[in-house]
């Protein structure tokens, strides 16, 4: 499979919204085909924030399908009209996992060839489901928190912890007042669960998931012995992976965030392409 390399969004052959059943609530998802029959290698795309699927989000798994791969995108409980409550990288995992096994039974899927892509919240979900699962073959890690702890405190000290409501009710004035929220969402602790490579893709000029997040994922990994790669991208920010349309019109194609953008795109391609092979 070849990166794509057009500015344009691909246009998925074939799309469809779906609703399944996670921890006896109904939770929408869409799903993507490539041209053809299949089975077709899969990739579950975990998307970022709490309000569902973005069209930025939706342009990137049409992309990824018309690159031969059949995608399925959970919008998780509490959004885009799934029933249940916004959780925050709790009842979320669940919803991946039984996105997953759904996905697996769909006869143009080759459920042998399965990855996780997910970023920032989505790779945080990503990774935890992940650990409870034997089914995918590979991880892409999207500028996620995995150390909730030092993550805290970055938001802490750079004065950007929210006083919303859902912030308070999943993290509170922190870990001694949520212990238990923050002890289920403290990703290094599970790693040694974790059966699958990983790639980690992380912009240096991230100033809300900051580049010591993607430095302490792989520096455990490497000392549990699990396979990962970290590519950094110096001029890129929260969101590059995804968000390429905001970035042409801010800066151009010509730009280096515009190029970096491609770049990780490009990277994640060959990684998928690689270990879904």
């Amino acid at each position: 499979m070849q990166p794509l390399h057009s500015m344009q969004p691909a246009i998925a052959l074939e799309e469809q919204s779906i609703t399944y059943v996670s921890d006896g609530l109904k939770v929408k998802a869409k799903l993507f085909w490539p041209e053809g029959k299949g089975p077709f290698p899969g990739v579950v795309y975990n998307h970022d924030g709490v309000k569902g699927l973005s069209a930025s989000t939706i342009a990137r798994c049409q992309e990824l399908a018309q690159q031969g791969y059949a995608v399925i995108a959970p919008t998780y409980r509490g959004e885009d009209g799934s029933e249940g409550t916004v959780e925050v990288a709790q009842g979320e995992v669940n919803d991946v996992l039984n996105a997953l096994k759904v996905f697996g039974k769909l006869p143009r899927v080759d459920a042998k060839r399965v990855a996780f892509v997910g970023t920032s919240h989505g790779a945080l979900v990503s990774l935890l489901a992940a650990t409870k699962t034997d089914k995918v073959k590979a991880l892409v890690f999207g500028y996620g928190v995995a150390d909730i702890y030092s993550w805290f405190d970055y938001l802490k000290e750079s004065k950007q912890l929210g006083d919303d409501a859902l912030t308070q009710q999943v993290y509170g004035k922190g870990p001694e007042d949520k212990p238990e929220n923050f002890r289920i969402r403290h990703a290094l602790t599970v790693l040694p669960n974790l059966r699958v490579p990983v790639l980690i893709l992380q912009g240096d000029k991230d100033k809300i998931v900051p580049l010591e997040q993607g430095q302490i994922l792989q520096t455990k990994l490497t000392e549990l012995h699990k396979a990962s790669v970290l590519k950094t991208y110096p001029n890129s920010g929260h969101g590059f992976l995804i968000y390429q349309e905001r970035e042409i019109k801010r800066h151009g194609t010509d730009s280096v965030e515009y190029k970096e953008s491609r770049a990780a795109w490009n990277e994640m391609m060959t990684f998928l392409a690689e270990k879904l092979r």
